[in-house]
């Protein structure tokens, strides 16, 4: 719950009184990163477990705190496009799952999910954006001297899988493909279904992502709670405890192909491929990682950086499901994912969790 603050209401500037992401005092320190011996900076906001069953195992600051989902949420966006009837190959769903770095072997894979629905390119509606692959922008620097020259493309926005399955799901159904980013649309109506449903939380308002589609606010709990199911529908269908088919799909196409879900050897990928967990980020500090048998945790920095995220989300998931983790291969995985703090090219410092993980951790 908020502290009451101490200035009166009355000379509070406009936007203190606005609803949103909980407050400075409210958040717990997660992470702290040091420079010979000096602590230099510290991360702070909130992480939440969620068991098997969605119950709340443990929370480390705000146990309420309501975060936009951002790209997190896109395992569930991908769900409702196989609701209205997107057919999408288990790649295709990889990628329409994930937020992928904009190489050419993610864009022909939106390419081939637009083919498949009859459009192309033109039909997306997220922005154009480089690609984030430092690779790939090299290989675009030269062709520079080529005289139509690379240029932004929406293809290579990180968003462009989900925006391509949602294009061929409204074909799939019958919709309106001009304008499947209106919030009214029913697209987008049943992704705030699929959202609730798995999340069995209620979504309390609804902003605009950075790829323009409608962006869901929700528990971060619930968030947790929504991934965990997804990830834990493989195991429940293999031993016959209900059979969520698109839920299945998600996840073992994310797992099948890591590569498709961010790129190369990024975080999301390396969780996926290395350690067998569902992992998928979202931007400004939401981090959203589940086992195979649903226990999940969700991360959300206060600051917006993602660089403590991990570090937090896989200690917590190695406590709470230890029988879900390969430790060995654990240690490698956070080594990679951890950020180094360097002088003159070699390591000066480390990061560290902050006492309030600590604490959970020693319970």
């Amino acid at each position: 719950m908020n502290r009451p603050t101490t200035t009166p209401q009355s000379v509070q500037p406009e936007w203190a009184a606005r609803p949103g992401i909980f407050a400075a005092q409210d958040a717990a320190e997660l992470v702290s990163l040091s420079r010979n011996g000096q602590v230099e900076s510290r991360h702070s906001g909130a992480a939440v477990v969620t068991g098997p069953s969605g119950e709340v195992l443990a929370t480390v600051g705000p146990p309420e705190a309501t975060v936009f989902g951002r790209s997190a949420l896109k395992p569930l966006q991908a769900i409702a496009s196989l609701r209205l009837g997107a057919e999408l190959e288990s790649r295709h769903l990889a990628v329409a799952s994930g937020s992928h770095r904009g190489t050419s072997r993610h864009r022909r894979l939106v390419r081939e999910i637009l083919a498949g629905a009859g459009l192309d390119k033109s039909a997306l509606q997220c922005p154009r954006a480089w690609p984030k692959d430092r690779g790939e922008l090299l290989k675009m620097a030269e062709r520079t001297r080529r005289e139509d020259g690379p240029r932004r493309n929406r293809l290579a926005f990180n968003c462009s899988g989900k925006h391509a399955a949602w294009l061929a799901a409204c074909v799939a159904s019958g919709l309106d493909p001009e304008t499947y980013l209106e919030p009214d649309h029913p697209l987008q109506r049943e992704v705030l279904s699929v959202i609730q449903d798995y999340s069995s939380t209620e979504v309390t308002h609804v902003g605009v992502d950075g790829c323009g589609a409608p962006a869901p606010r929700l528990a971060l709990a619930g968030l947790a709670r929504g991934i965990g199911r997804v990830a834990s529908a493989p195991e429940r269908a293999a031993r016959g405890l209900g059979i969520d088919d698109h839920a299945v799909q998600v996840a073992t196409s994310m797992l099948r192909h890591p590569w498709a879900v961010q790129g190369r050897n990024s975080s999301n990928t390396l969780i996926l491929r290395e350690l067998g967990l569902l992992a998928k980020s979202g931007a400004d500090g939401v981090l959203v990682v589940a086992a195979p048998d649903g226990t999940a945790v969700a991360v959300k920095t206060l600051d917006g950086a993602s660089r403590a995220n991990n570090m937090v989300a896989l200690n917590l998931m190695a406590h709470f499901a230890p029988e879900q983790v390969d430790l060995r291969a654990l240690h490698a995985v956070l080594d990679a994912v951890t950020p180094t703090v360097l002088g003159g090219g070699r390591p000066v410092g480390r990061a560290e969790l902050a006492d309030p993980v600590l604490e959970v951790l020693a319970t």
